[in-house]
């Protein structure tokens, strides 16, 4: 690499880590995820990926027996009291701007409100008020992360990312599911029902519309269909794309970081397209 692209690269990473400490100045807040895991203690976290039917079917022993976490939607499937999730992620902003206008959501706080009879912790982001969710089930314990993307200086990479102040770009829920179970403490992760072949099902209609299908586990209601239809009206191709490019590369920076500080990830998602980690059967 020449003086130029040094140069290049180095001011480069200075803009972002301006840009990020900006961020954490302003965005950040206290992250109360604590160490919970237990020496030699595994989890699993459950995407909501087609494939995870085959790991309900399959592998209810195992994910009966170990610490498993849900994401999104999960609660409104009919499998979710099968499940029994000890952690819960959700992430995405439409799951709190949208209560009153998607009867999904209402739907799936009321579950979690009405059918957990377990212990569960529910990790929302820090920017929302725990009270306002309208859950209050003593088994459900609401926690808060910091969904505050750094990028820039590998120091400030880890330092933000180790404290729970921020972590990669969230363009996907499991970013934050991760970050999360590295910040509990386990230091085996599993990753089942992440299949994430978006490509796959990526299409540009005749009238120049993006159609982006991301089947799950469950089935999606006309009421969730219609609402993904309208969020990419007006979306192009190149911001799907980037999109895609940013989750996955927000896995690298995860298994950089998780390397950094002993945990092992393992992707467990047979046919996944996240390229990051390394493959291993539950």
């Amino acid at each position: 690499m020449g003086v130029a692209d040094r140069l290049s690269s180095f001011l480069s990473l200075l803009g972002s880590s301006v840009k990020s400490v900006l961020k954490l100045v302003l965005q950040s807040r206290g992250c109360t995820v604590t160490h919970v895991a237990q020496n030699g203690q595994r989890l699993i976290i459950m995407g909501n990926g087609p494939s995870l039917a085959r790991n309900i079917a399959e592998d209810a022993e195992i994910l009966s027996s170990a610490c498993t976490m849900a994401v999104n939607f999960a609660a409104n499937a009919d499998e979710f009291a099968v499940l029994r999730p000890d952690f819960y992620v959700i992430a995405d902003p439409h799951f709190f701007k949208g209560r009153e206008t998607d009867p999904n959501i209402k739907r799936l706080f009321d579950r979690i409100d009405s059918m957990v009879d377990w212990d569960m912790t529910l990790f929302i982001p820090s920017d929302r008020n725990p009270s306002e969710q309208g859950i209050g089930n003593p088994h459900v314990r609401i926690e808060s992360f910091n969904l505050v993307a750094v990028e820039g200086f590998g120091w400030l990479e880890d330092a933000a990312y180790k404290s729970g102040r921020g972590m990669p770009r969230p363009r996907n829920v499991l970013v934050p599911a991760l970050m999360t179970g590295i910040l509990m403490g386990f230091k085996d992760i599993y990753i089942i029902g992440a299949d994430h072949t978006w490509t796959r099902t990526l299409e540009v209609a005749d009238d120049n519309t993006v159609v982006s299908v991301q089947p799950h586990f469950y089935k999606d209601n006309n009421s969730e269909q219609a609402r993904v239809t309208d969020v990419y009206r007006g979306v192009r191709l190149h911001d799907v794309l980037l999109s895609m490019h940013l989750a996955f590369k927000s896995y690298h920076s995860i298994a950089r970081f998780a390397a950094r500080h002993g945990v092992n990830i393992y992707n467990a998602t047979p046919g996944s397209f996240i390229d990051a980690f390394p493959r291993k059967k539950l």
